[in-house]
């Protein structure tokens, strides 16, 4: 009798043939000036199918592994009752991988339409956040490799290449003292062999918000400067130029550590955030005339020049253009002295932020040269 409750089963299960599996979510303004929400949802009978068509054909169930059904409302949880309503199961987001905003959306502000998913306990925290020009239409790609285009978004996003951001750090962000909200965006790319191939490319490019709302964009060079601000960078290539006085050229140099630091003070009323930057590379390959082994040193004071000019580049861009603090220069400020932050800058710290002096140190420790000192130099004689 005393055991009894526990074996009485789970009073609160879903059955799989009872739900919706959410893949991928994206909110965005519709034209009418609701709210649209787009569900990418899995069919599991489907997903991780092989192909059944012979002769090399496409099957039809490699292309509906997927099923996208949209709806509009006055709020998020309305248009996702609009959509319930077009389902015969219940939708389940447990499972949620991706979360895309649309750029009409984070223009107007983006705070609103999050609340839901702070609130809903089915809401996955862990899921990638990023921005779209249109949502629907990512979500309604058909990709070549995977099944489902919120599987191509997350490979992306976990292969490193710019920057990732969950959910639950995005919120962060936006509540957080003297740091600014980011995110990586997904646009469209051709592919090189077929001009009527599509493909998604995610994390090459990076919204800034202030606040909750969108302000701008940042490039793929000032990207991969944020990424190294942000202390985020796992793996790369990095390519200098060689001068002419040392034969000219290139060489490239693989990322295989990498880390950077904010101390901030105040001068004469001004904030001032040096910015220490170390990291260590492996040369990977030599297209110039040098020899690496004689000139160590020196490739390493062009690497830390290289470097020293990214960071440079996205600090500029971001302090004179955009005006929004998404380094978190503030929060490093607060963390210092909380006190300072609280009587001097909280209030105004949006004021404050483009005239803080930025002064980068950087330091490249070169590893391992490779095999070979210079580079192969194959002439054929008597031609």
């Amino acid at each position: 009798m005393v055991l009894l409750p526990a074996i009485t089963g789970c009073w609160g299960r879903q059955e799989v043939n009872d739900i919706g599996i959410v893949t991928a979510t994206g909110v965005d303004r519709a034209d009418n000036g609701d709210i649209e929400v787009t569900l990418l949802l899995a069919v599991p009978r489907l997903v991780g199918t092989s192909s059944i068509a012979g002769g090399g054909g496409e099957s039809k169930i490699e292309t509906t592994a997927g099923w996208v059904v949209s709806a509009g409302g006055e709020t998020v949880m309305d248009a996702f009752r609009n959509i319930q309503a077009k389902l015969p199961r219940t939708i389940y987001f447990s499972h949620n991988r991706v979360l895309l905003l649309g750029e009409r959306l984070a223009k107007e502000g983006i705070g609103p339409a999050l609340d839901v998913f702070q609130r809903n306990r089915q809401s996955q925290m862990n899921s990638f956040v990023l921005v779209a020009e249109r949502p629907a239409d990512i979500l309604r790609f058909k990709p070549t490799f995977e099944k489902l285009s919120s599987e191509i978004l997350e490979e992306e996003i976990v292969r490193g290449v710019g920057t990732n951001i969950r959910l639950v750090e995005f919120l962060a962000m936006l509540h957080a003292e003297g740091q600014e909200a980011f995110a990586p965006v997904v646009e469209w790319t051709h592919s090189t062999e077929t001009k009527d191939v599509s493909n998604l490319r995610a994390t090459m490019k990076t919204a800034a918000f202030r606040g909750d709302r969108l302000v701008g964009q940042l490039g793929d060079e000032a990207t991969r400067g944020l990424i190294w601000l942000r202390n985020e960078i796992r793996n790369g290539v990095i390519t200098i130029q060689v001068p002419e006085q040392y034969g000219g050229g290139k060489i490239s140099a693989e990322i295989k550590s990498g880390s950077t630091r904010f101390r901030p003070s105040v001068r004469d009323g001004r904030v001032r955030i040096r910015i220490e930057t170390e990291a260590t590379l492996v040369i990977v390959e030599n297209a110039s005339s040098m020899k690496i082994e004689q000139h160590l040193d020196t490739i390493e004071s062009y690497f830390e020049r290289d470097l020293e000019e990214r960071i440079r580049t996205v600090c500029d861009k971001v302090q004179r253009n955009l005006r929004t603090d998404i380094f978190g220069f503030g929060q490093s400020l607060y963390r210092s002295d909380p006190r300072r932050w609280r009587q001097e800058y909280a209030d105004r710290w949006e004021e404050s932020f483009p005239n803080v002096r930025a002064d980068i140190s950087v330091s490249v420790r070169i590893s391992n040269i490779g095999l070979v000192g210079k580079s192969v130099d194959i002439r054929e004689e008597g031609r």
